[in-house]
């Protein structure tokens, strides 16, 4: 005797096609010239940063660095989509992330050249420091989320990984306990 345990539907969310035409009506904001204007300089302003990072690193001017070469659009796009409020929990991949949400390059390129008075960023002060552990930030923001929740707060936390985090123990953990707990928590999953 067979018995279906579970059925779901992915949908699938397309705007423009591989020639850049628009295949339906763009979201609201897509429509204003300034804020895409906008992204795409911030987008811009990161790849440029990230090359400036790999040569140095390469030239023993600066320490471990990892590049987010070919994230710049994930990275600006989610950053850009959060309010001042809520909670970045990055991964070591998530400069791009950080320079859109107001940390200069100046405290980026100190905690790359190995100080980590770089992660005591001036704005925004609720934001995480870099998180090196692969996994480890997902856990941190099942409890900044949890905290929302008991505290009633309108504010998400948003956790960011790579693909490869998705193998460790502490993203499942961290996303069953997100789920099981129903808390204001966004898992943001690069495949890089």
């Amino acid at each position: 005797m067979k018995t279906t345990v579970a059925t779901f539907q992915v949908e699938y969310h397309r705007f423009l096609n591989p020639q850049g035409e628009t295949v339906q009506e763009l979201p609201q904001f897509a429509r204003e010239p300034a804020k895409l204007v906008a992204l795409y300089r911030a987008m811009v302003l990161a790849r440029n940063f990230d090359a400036k990072c790999i040569a140095l690193q390469r030239t023993g001017k600066l320490g471990t660095y990892a590049s987010f070469l070919g994230q710049e659009a994930i990275a600006v796009g989610a950053a850009s989509a959060m309010r001042a409020e809520d909670v970045l929990l990055p991964s070591y991949r998530e400069s791009a992330m950080l320079l859109q949400r107001g940390v200069t390059m100046d405290e980026l390129l100190c905690y790359w050249g190995g100080d980590e008075r770089g992660n005591d960023f001036k704005t925004p002060r609720k934001d995480f420091p870099i998180c090196i552990t692969i996994g480890a930030q997902v856990v941190h923001a099942v409890g900044v989320a949890y905290a929302m929740k008991l505290r009633n707060e309108r504010r998400v936390a948003v956790a960011v990984c790579g693909d490869g985090g998705t193998s460790k123990g502490d993203f499942y953990e961290g996303i069953n306990a997100a789920g099981v707990w129903r808390l204001p928590m966004i898992m943001l999953i690069n495949n890089n």
